[in-house]
């Protein structure tokens, strides 16, 4: 439960628009019910015993757009992404882990995520979010062409892929992510990866994931996830582009070309040079892989009709929120 503070003041004036503006509690308190199975949710959507319903299933929403208001307020969407062990083999390769782009199907993964409507995903997706400042289609083409698994197995070869087990960390009490760890050992496997499909809960993911020991000595070697779209929207907050070795997240990639350009990034004088530089950082990423992108997905919200002032932004934003 989130109860008001009454000793907090509001500033005056100003529009409120994402985080920014006045932030008025216009409820006493704010309960937050964790119901796990979809179809009780959308029951209680549809009686009104709760108001919003914040990530609701894909399946679900053409139920909810007859009763309820169904909408993404997060127009930066999420980043799917796969993140790669560049600490043992296989993935210690650059070789081998530029092979596996070139059997990413982008759109495969997205549909798995958020159902056929485009709407609610955007592929191809670089390293930067498509829609803000700095993404573009550089390079992009590795995933836009047509897959062709034999040649990836060849390639595979050629670098020196010897059959290693792949451990894939495969959340099951996290939809999304399941989909994308299914979806990764299906393409994996078309490529000629030999995959070990390792199904846990994702409180045992984040604490295996961290692990720098052997793959098979309770360390691992990929794992699926989602950061925000704003998460990404520039080379200072994008950790997972970092390629700093083990001062890196999970993964721990070492690429001094990255550094090298997001260090340039940071000293640019302005917005055309950010971005130029930004797409020679894409350019360098598809060849060092510090982790594969593998889409853009919109997590539409659903609350109800009488709910007024809830602002755009990443997950629910419980100030200014009224009802009407």
């Amino acid at each position: 439960m989130y109860d008001r503070f009454d000793g907090y003041k509001p500033r005056e004036g100003g529009k409120p628009e994402w985080t920014s503006g006045p932030k008025v509690a216009n409820f006493d308190r704010v309960e937050w019910h964790i119901i796990k199975d979809p179809g009780t949710a959308a029951a209680a959507m549809q009686s009104k015993e709760i108001d919003w319903w914040e990530n609701p299933t894909i399946d679900i929403l053409p139920l909810l757009k007859q009763a309820t208001v169904v909408r993404i307020t997060d127009p930066t969407g999420l980043m799917a992404c796969m993140r790669l062990n560049e600490l043992w083999p296989p993935f210690d390769n650059p070789a081998i882990r530029r092979a596996l782009l070139k059997g990413i199907d982008q759109r495969q993964f997205m549909e798995a995520v958020s159902g056929t409507d485009p709407s609610l995903w955007h592929v191809p997706s670089g390293i930067f979010a498509p829609g803000t400042p700095m993404a573009s289609t550089a390079g992009l083409d590795v995933f836009t062409s047509p897959r062709d698994y034999g040649a990836v197995q060849k390639e595979l070869a050629a670098a020196g892929y010897k059959g290693e087990k792949v451990m894939l960390l495969a959340p099951t009490d996290f939809p999304i992510l399941k989909a994308e760890a299914d979806v990764c050992a299906d393409q994996m496997k078309k490529c000629g990866f030999n995959v070990e499909y390792l199904a846990m809960d994702w409180g045992t993911v984040v604490q295996r994931r961290v692990k720098m020991d052997p793959p098979d000595k309770g360390g691992w070697n990929v794992f699926n996830t989602f950061w925000a779209g704003l998460d990404q929207a520039n080379p200072v907050g994008h950790v997972f582009l970092r390629g700093n070795g083990k001062d890196a997240l999970m993964g721990w990639p070492t690429a001094p070309k990255i550094e090298a350009l997001r260090q340039q990034w940071i000293d640019a004088p302005d917005l055309e040079a950010q971005q130029k530089l930004a797409m020679e950082l894409q350019l360098q990423a598809l060849q060092d892989v510090p982790y594969v992108p593998i889409g853009q997905t919109f997590a539409p919200t659903s609350y109800q009709k009488d709910i007024t002032g809830v602002l755009d932004g990443f997950g629910p934003i419980f100030w200014n929120v009224r009802r009407a």
